[in-house]
């Protein structure tokens, strides 16, 4: 029996999206390379010990998320990085922060804000107007331009814990992973709002689109184990450049044993 199998008991997630990362996660490192064939399905069956349908449901993932594409008669290939879409899916947490963007970093960037004139954003953390915040920013580019403008915020006395070289560890590690990993806060609970705004001047210059040009926004706070906000970021993309889906499965419904009871 392989790892795959025995972890199905401890993970409700449906076998064909656990192994729809694994394969994603082939592809991102390198394991699948770019214009190579994917494993056939008899391969990628034999590999998981699931059936012909389920490696379909996998694989269809990658090609919605314009990584693979199928070739009848021939199989599946890897497309390479300049065909990939900015379309992704996130079902997890993990997802949301690892996979949510891709493209390449520019003009990473910090400031300090005085609480008082940002007090909505100062509140989100809990903190007074006499609070100082940081406020990351960066830019993140495809091969189409840029599609995606970030500022993240957090609580000053984070920033004081990072690494001096906190910028170049920011074109490989996600700005979390940072907090987590200097801070000693972990992650366990995200909120996003997403909205429609109008891209301000500043936003308009950097993503190369007209002032008042409609963009995604996305509001995201991330939460600590006792409720507490351990970042806050506001992302405004381009909708021709980048897409969301949200793909949710329903969990198994227990019967409490009350319930159980009453019911027999």
């Amino acid at each position: 029996m392989n790892s795959f199998s025995m972890d199905r008991a401890h993970d409700p997630t449906p076998a064909y999206f656990r192994i729809y990362r694994t394969l994603h996660g082939r592809i991102e490192t390198g394991a699948y390379p770019a214009t190579g064939q994917l494993p056939t399905e008899e391969k990628l069956m034999e590999e998981f010990g699931v059936s012909r349908h389920t490696i379909r449901a996998a694989v269809q993932q990658l090609v919605q998320q314009g990584l693979v594409r199928r070739q009848a008669g021939k199989g599946s290939f890897v497309l390479s990085p300049e065909a990939e879409s900015q379309h992704w899916v996130a079902q997890s947490l993990e997802d949301m922060v690892d996979r949510g963007f891709r493209g390449r970093m520019e003009a990473p960037a910090l400031s300090i804000l005085q609480g008082d004139r940002h007090p909505k954003i100062a509140a989100k953390f809990g903190l007074g107007a006499d609070a100082t915040l940081a406020c990351f920013s960066w830019l993140r580019v495809s091969e189409a331009g840029p599609y995606a403008f970030a500022k993240v915020y957090v609580p000053h006395a984070t920033v004081d814990r990072f690494p001096a070289n906190w910028a170049d560890l920011l074109h490989t590690t996600r700005l979390l992973h940072l907090i987590e990993r200097h801070c000693g806060v972990r992650a366990l609970r995200a909120r996003q709002v997403s909205s429609a705004t109008a891209a301000s001047r500043d936003v308009a210059r950097r993503l190369k689109v007209p002032h008042g040009t409609p963009l995604l926004t996305l509001e995201r706070t991330y939460f600590g184990r006792n409720g507490e906000v351990i970042e806050y970021a506001i992302i405004h993309g381009r909708p021709d450049r980048y897409q969301q889906t949200v793909e949710l499965f329903r969990a198994d419904h227990k019967i409490p044993q009350a319930d159980r009871s009453r019911s027999a």
